[in-house]
Parts: structure tokens; sequence; C-alpha cells
């Protein structure tokens, strides 16, 4: 397969993925991509788990940035600040309480074993698929990046950015058929 159809296949997928609207938390500084995805086992097990993990990750890094956007406003509050501010850091610590208190209810959706009704599984199963949706989504983003890194170097750089580029496909793909598992697609089915 030539180089131009890798591309025209990465951005038909790429394209493809984005259509689904997320209602999770995004990624970004607070929630970054996991080091490692590997589906082992059960697919379905170990995407909750993974989804769990990021999840709480995520919830760390939220945490530690209300604890520092409060302790900037303790500080700009007693040293007088300007009034915009005040206002932006109160918007901030607002915008991040939020975020945690979704984030919490997500980790306990994410971790609930008990409850096996149907609506509950069902929205486990989506909440699941949303957030490996997103790792789908941005390994496709980082293969079409070195796959454009390709196609502007030469000799071993190319040829490096060319197998890095292999690399994050085959993950993106072996992430794709993982969701695709019998023990995702029966999930609820057989509730």
């Amino acid at each position: 397969m030539s180089t131009v159809s890798r591309l025209a296949l990465v951005l038909a997928a790429a394209l493809a993925l984005t259509t689904h609207a997320v209602a999770v938390q995004k990624l970004g500084p607070y929630f970054p991509m996991p080091a490692e995805l590997a589906v082992t086992g059960n697919a379905r097990e170990t995407l909750l788990r993974m989804t769990a993990d990021w999840l709480k990750t995520g919830l760390q890094n939220l945490d530690k940035a209300q604890q520092q956007t409060s302790d900037a406003l303790e500080a700009a509050k007693g040293a007088n600040g300007k009034p915009e501010d005040i206002s932006a850091l109160e918007t901030k610590l607002k915008s991040l309480d939020a975020d945690i208190a979704a984030t919490k209810e997500d980790i306990a959706l994410a971790t609930d074993e008990k409850d096996l009704s149907k609506e509950r599984q069902r929205e486990r199963k989506r909440l699941m698929i949303l957030v490996v949706d997103q790792w789908i989504n941005e390994i496709g983003r980082q293969a079409t990046q070195q796959l454009k890194r390709a196609l502007l170097l030469d000799g071993k750089e190319a040829e490096i950015a060319e197998n890095r580029h292999i690399q994050l496909s085959e993950q993106a793909d072996a992430l794709e058929r993982a969701k695709h598992d019998v023990s995702i697609e029966n999930w609820v089915i057989s509730r």
C-alpha cells in the first residue's frame, strides 16, 4: 500500500470517528493519553479498568489544579489583586469544581459492579465507548502527523516516521477491534 493510500485511509478513518458527540471528560492537560493501551484478556473488563484508571488520573490532575487555583485566588485577594484577575480565578475554580464533580460521577459509573440493571450497564458501556473513541481519535491524529512527517522528510528520518505511523495505526486498529469484541457487543444484550 502506498504512503498516499495510507494517508487517505487514515484521514477517512479519523473523519468517521469524529462524528461521535463526546459527553465525558476530554483528552487534554488534565486527562492525557494513557501510557499503556494494550488490551489483554477480557476486552470489556480491560477497557473498563483502563477507562476508570484514566478518569482517576484526570481527577488527581483536576484536584491539583483546583488547589493551585485556590491558592492563587487567596494570594490575589490577599494582595488586593486586580478585580479581573480575581474574577478569572473564581471562574476557573467554579469550572474545576464542576469538572471534578462530573469526573467523580463518571468514575462511580465506570467502577459500578453492583448495579446490574440494563440502564446502568448501558450507561457504563456508553461511557467506556466514548472514552475509547477519544483514544482512537488521538492515536489516529498522531498517526496522521507521523505520515505527514514521513512524506516531508528523507532517508532514515522518513523511515522512522513511517514506522511510527504503522505502529500507531496498528494500536488504533487493536483498540477498535477490542471495542467490538463479543464481550462488549453482547454486554447489555445478554443482561
